[in-house]
């Protein structure tokens, strides 16, 4: 006997030693037989209940019905995981779509001269040889900048309304 309802050896002879003190040598015995002969009546209801049972599935439709239920219960969960899964693919490939309309959002309204793939500041070869030795150009604006110079401004008369 390993263990009895998570009692070892041990504590079942602890246990016994304490029933023993409290309850007295005659009374023990007692409790004792009273003891198995209840538990020995209680496997043999646990017996029957369940040897009843399997016979009532084994021998009517239900059983069949309970069995075919079951492969379907097992079939719907094969097919649940599978569905999962797809809408798990499906919206990654939406948040990866919806990253790359943002990122073409943002490269879409960026200046001209800072699109991806190209530098920030152009190089010597790519300016346009106009300016004096301070880099000045015509209209006052630098040369070399990130950001191309604003267009001078327009008078606009008033409306005579």
């Amino acid at each position: 006997m390993d263990s009895f309802f998570g009692i070892g050896f041990p504590e079942l002879i602890l246990i016994l030693i304490v029933a023993g003190i409290v309850m007295g040598p005659e009374r023990i015995g007692q409790t004792a037989r009273w003891l198995g002969r209840t538990t020995a009546q209680l496997q043999k209801i646990s017996r029957g209940f369940i040897r009843q049972l399997n016979h009532e599935l084994d021998n009517s439709s239900d059983g069949q019905a309970l069995r075919d239920t079951m492969q379907e219960l097992k079939q719907l969960r094969r097919e649940l995981t599978d569905l999962r899964g797809e809408v798990n693919q499906t919206t990654r490939g939406a948040a990866q779509a919806g990253r790359q309309a943002l990122q073409e959002v943002e490269n879409s309204i960026r200046p001209p001269d800072l699109k991806p793939g190209k530098s920030v500041l152009p190089s010597q070869a790519d300016a346009p040889p106009v300016g004096d030795k301070n880099g000045a150009v015509p209209g006052g604006a630098v040369k070399n900048t990130a950001v191309p110079p604003l267009p001078d401004l327009v008078d606009v008369p008033d409306d005579p309304e």
